[in-house]
C-alpha cells in the first residue's frame, strides 16, 4: 500500500512533467501550401533540378526528363524536405530536362 507521502510526491512529479510539457510545446506554425510558400526551382546544367521554399512546408522537386534514341517521357523526384531543405535531382543523361516543377511532398 502506498504511503501518503509516496502518493503527494508522484502527484507532483506528474503534476510537474506534465505543466514543462504544455510550457515547452508553444505554438507551432502550420504548413503553407508550396503554391503560399514562395517555393524555387533551379534547373541546374539542363541535366538536375532543385527546389527550395521561404515558408514553412514539405516541398519536393519533380522533373520531366527525356530519354533518346526512342523519345519517351520519364519523371524524377527528389527527396521530400521541410521549408529551405534542398530537394535535388537529376535526369539520367545529359540535356534531358524538359521540365521542372516543386510540389507537395
Amino acid at each position: 500500500m502506498l504511503s501518503a507521502k509516496r502518493l503527494a510526491a508522484s502527484a507532483a512529479v506528474a503534476a510537474a512533467t506534465a505543466s514543462a510539457v504544455i510550457a515547452g510545446g508553444g505554438v507551432a506554425q502550420a504548413d503553407v501550401p508550396v503554391w503560399e510558400a514562395n517555393c524555387h526551382v533551379y534547373n541546374i546544367f539542363n541535366t538536375g533540378g532543385m527546389s527550395t521554399c521561404e515558408r514553412p512546408t514539405w516541398h519536393q522537386v519533380k522533373l520531366t526528363c527525356v530519354a533518346w534514341p526512342v523519345p519517351f517521357v520519364y519523371w524524377k523526384y527528389g527527396p521530400a524536405q521541410y521549408g529551405q531543405g534542398q530537394s535535388w535531382a537529376s535526369c539520367d543523361s545529359l540535356n534531358a530536362l524538359v521540365g521542372i516543377e516543386v510540389i507537395q511532398a
